[in-house]
């Protein structure tokens, strides 16, 4: 029989959703738990050796009761199946400084009660040594380091040690970082590089962090990231969530296997500024409002169970987006989707002159304040009553912050 390891990271349990109602965010929570335990099921379904955890099992460093309760349930149900856990702490789950929550991970408590090995080192790979049926396997670890930067390579003079009777049949590496070629679009942030990997003496590098799977091998090291087990941001779409089962034989080979099961249902709707704008220009008859044509779109897409976006995109002229009731859009959503959220980032609003300026119009509660009270002002019929609407503008302004992100 071989050796055997279920492979988990970037659980995220805990995670918040700002623009989430609590009732949702709870139901959210609870998918993302179910999630893990089917990791967690898995192992003690096939007698797995090891449970592995590779960073972010918690999404904050101080998570709720209700999570840390499951946890422990889970940690104690593969005690008493005889499945060692071990783990590394994440760039959501590891303190960012030595104040904050005393430097300890969310985790250490189950590591004090012996429920797992926790690698809470960033500058050194601890490890333990098992004898698994003749078999030596060594499992190291490398936490999540806060002070690295850009630029920067969290095993750039790192050693992984041999025990003191010599090199094991097998080492394992967990850590939490990108690596070089499989990293989030546009991210800033440290990067282990390939050259590094090829100098490094183990035979699985076990990698969190990033949520999309891959398996590659670099100078006899194979990289192994096996990806979240729910897709997290409202972005995510183009990956399936799952864990890995890891087998090792005692001839010096291996195989894995991707356990993958469906996430929770996303989908975005796209209406672009041509298809709420009226005829001739646009495509939207002029018997209907811009906000019924959206609507519309809105529930012909209705799931109870979808974290739904709609995206408003390209040119509209601003006396159609004035006509625009995105808050009945929103309650419409909400009543058909899990989660409805709108993103107008992508929108442009064409002034009265047919220009949009080279950035776009901003669409900003702020400024369309702003350009109400304007229109406002220049319909006054007295002095006094233009005054009245550029006090009441000061008021107003006074509670909103000039940094805001679009609406």
């Amino acid at each position: 029989m071989p050796v055997r390891a279920v492979v988990t990271a970037d659980n995220h349990l805990n995670r918040y959703h700002a623009k989430m109602p609590t009732a949702r965010l709870e139901d959210r929570r609870r998918i993302l738990r179910r999630a893990f335990r089917q990791a967690v099921d898995k192992a003690i379904a096939i007698k797995a050796d090891f449970f592995l955890q590779c960073g972010d099992l918690f999404d904050t460093v101080d998570p709720r009761n209700a999570e840390r309760s499951f946890v422990a349930a889970c940690l104690a149900d593969l005690l008493a199946a005889d499945v060692v856990a071990l783990a590394v702490g994440g760039n959501h789950d590891s303190p960012r400084q030595k104040t904050d929550h005393g430097g300890y991970h969310a985790a250490d408590l189950y590591a004090r009660l012996g429920g797992l090995r926790l690698f809470a080192e960033s500058g050194t790979i601890e490890y333990e040594l098992f004898e698994r049926d003749g078999l030596s396997i060594a499992i190291g670890g490398l936490c999540w380091n806060p002070l690295t930067m850009y630029g920067d390579d969290p095993l750039v003079g790192i050693e992984f040690p041999n025990p003191p009777a010599g090199r094991p049949d097998w080492k394992l590496l967990l850590t939490h970082s990108s690596i070089e070629g499989h990293v989030f679009p546009g991210a800033f942030e440290p990067i282990i590089t390939r050259d590094s990997v090829a100098k490094l003496d183990a035979d699985y590098l076990l990698l969190g962090h990033v949520h999309a799977r891959t398996h590659f091998e670099l100078g006899g090291t194979h990289v192994l990231v096996p990806g979240a087990t729910e897709r997290m941001h409202y972005e995510e779409f183009a990956h399936d969530p799952g864990f890995v089962v890891l087998d090792l034989d005692r001839d010096g080979r291996s195989r894995h296997e991707w356990v993958t099961f469906p996430a929770q249902p996303r989908c975005r709707i796209k209406v672009t500024g041509h298809e709420i704008s009226p005829q001739p220009y646009g495509l939207r008859p002029p018997e209907e409002r811009p906000t019924d044509v959206i609507v519309q779109r809105v529930e012909e897409r209705a799931d109870p169970e979808c974290i739904t976006t709609l995206v408003l995109e390209g040119v509209l002229p601003r006396e159609v987006y004035g006509d625009l009731d995105l808050n009945a859009v929103q309650q419409a959503g909400a009543a058909a989707n899990f989660f409805f959220d709108i993103d107008t980032s992508q929108l442009q609003l064409q002034d009265e002159f047919g220009q949009t300026g080279e950035r776009g119009v901003r669409l900003s509660q702020v400024e369309e304040l702003q350009f109400t009270a304007a229109a406002m002002r220049d319909a006054a019929q007295s002095s006094h009553e233009r005054r009245v609407v550029e006090l009441a503008l000061e008021h107003i302004l006074a509670h909103y912050s000039y940094g805001e992100t679009p609406q």
